[in-house]
């Protein structure tokens, strides 16, 4: 159980950051971004036109004053008649699952259209619920001063904070997930021990579709979660072999009915509960589909753009990482003209997809090298513990003092963890390396990492932990000898 000392210290100090933030938010100092993509997918669900784009978003108001970039960028979404190239306006949509624009809607709803300070505050708000949620599952592997220290991390990441902070999806999904993950622990003990398994498999099951709706990415989680569940007792036989882990009743099977009724409960709740989604976009598309269409954006926009014009004019951190590769792999690409972004024009949205989605594939399978080069140079966007473009020293001196010592230690604890706490710890040190690696493979940046950061956390103080133990137990054989 986590300490309830600890808890009201953890969440006293998240409470005073986030007004902090909540202030400066209110100064302006955060800006908004993309997040008026979803508050205009917002605005049309309250308006009754549905789920869809309006045509105004492809006409920015000061386009003329901004950069080049900005600019060009905007040119191309009018000439192929879609935002990012794929999100076509005045259609229903399917480029992106709705759950944050449905957030949105509810807080215009109630605190009036467009108000980002209002988005800002919620989102800070249920930031507390999501550092209560990670000190919960901190508590299942450290006590102590490591669990404090865990949750000063929490309740301080400036990651997270950030995130919090400006209208965009991160902050609503670290916290379905992270509730998803505690869920799932639970499940996990639950198969081998006994306990409300099934109650905790039905509620896993709406987490994990409110975590999707908002992310897609976190339907591999959950599925990797159904896989193992059946084979609890055996994943715990064979990862505990170093401490022995926790012993159970029924120790010596290798199957676990409960861990098969909680996987197929989950899963049943989660298929119901993307019904109506599903249904909607067939009768949009003809086809019966709950992943959105931007995949094959994504793969372009982190495979092919880079070698494109519209690479020319980028900001300072992608130019940084990606301009010495595209300018030594740019005159001897195979198949070059699989990085041109298609003049669509009337195409769906879902056939723009396909074609995209083929087209990047083909690339990077008949550039294997490159492709290794590309992926290597997502793990430095993946793990960087400090922005890459032009911003206030602090930016980088917050994001060391927050980032730098997880990224040495994680590793090393997640071996240890694995091996050292049965099931769970196996679950908790692959779906964060599992995480990182999906998001290496396709689409990566800060953005995406920050899911994991508390996680990644919890795993780094395990490695410290048992680092410290070992340090002191050869000093003290040291001065005994």
């Amino acid at each position: 159980m986590v300490e309830k000392t600890l808890v009201r210290r953890i969440l006293l100090i998240a409470l005073v950051a986030r007004i902090l933030v909540f202030g400066a938010a209110s100064q302006g100092v955060f800006m908004i971004g993309e997040g008026r993509v979803q508050a205009d997918l917002a605005q049309n669900i309250l308006s009754g036109k549905g789920f869809m784009l309006s045509e105004s978003m492809l006409h920015p108001r000061g386009e003329e004053d901004a950069s080049p970039m900005f600019r060009k960028s905007f040119e191309f979404y009018r000439r192929v008649d879609g935002y990012y190239g794929g999100l076509m306006p005045e259609q229903p949509t399917l480029f992106l699952v709705p759950g944050y624009a449905f957030f949105m809607a509810g807080i215009f709803a109630v605190f009036g259209i467009s108000n980002y300070l209002a988005v800002r505050g919620v989102q800070l708000i249920l930031g507390l619920i999501t550092v209560f949620i990670g000190l919960k599952i901190a508590g299942r592997f450290l006590s102590g001063r490591y669990l404090f220290f865990a949750g000063l991390f929490f309740a301080l990441n400036p990651f997270e904070l950030y995130y919090e902070a400006i209208p965009a999806t991160q902050a609503l999904f670290s916290l379905f997930f992270l509730l998803g993950i505690l869920l799932s622990l639970r499940i996990l003990k639950s198969s081998l021990d006994g306990g409300r398994f099934l109650l905790n498999a039905f509620m896993a099951g709406i987490v994990w579709a409110a975590a999707f709706y908002v992310r897609p990415a976190a339907l591999p989680i959950m599925a990797w979660l159904l896989l193992i569940l059946p084979f609890t007792p055996a994943l715990n036989r064979i990862t505990g072999k170093f401490k022995g882990a926790y012993e159970t009743e029924g120790e010596d099977r290798w199957f676990s009915i409960r861990g098969f009724i909680s996987a197929v409960v989950i899963l049943v709740v989660f298929s119901l509960l993307m019904l109506p989604w599903g249904l909607r976009n067939r009768e949009i598309s003809g086809t019966f589909r709950i992943m959105p269409v931007q995949g094959g954006v994504n793969l372009w926009e982190y495979n092919g753009r880079i070698f494109t014009d519209h690479f020319e004019n980028e900001v300072e951190g992608a130019l940084l990482l990606y301009s010495d590769l595209r300018e030594d792999y740019i005159d001897r690409l195979n198949s070059p003209e699989l990085v041109e972004f298609p003049e669509f024009r009337d195409e769906p949205e879902w056939v723009r997809d396909e074609i995209l989605y083929e087209r990047n594939i083909r690339f990077m399978l008949k550039n294997p090298v490159l492709t290794l080069r590309l992926i290597s140079l997502r793990f430095v966007e993946f793990f960087k513990p400090f922005p890459l473009n032009s911003f206030s020293p602090l930016y980088t001196i917050a994001g060391l003092l927050a980032l730098f010592w997880v990224l040495f230690f994680l590793w090393g604890g997640a071996v240890r963890c694995a091996f050292e706490n049965g099931t769970e710890g196996f679950f908790l040190a692959t779906l964060v390396s599992g995480y990182s690696l999906m998001h290496l493979l396709t689409a990566s940046g800060t953005p995406h990492r920050i899911a994991i950061d508390f996680l990644m956390a919890i795993l780094a103080l395990y490695a410290i932990r048992y680092s410290l133990q070992r340090y002191l137990a050869w000093k003290e054989l040291k001065n005994a000898g």
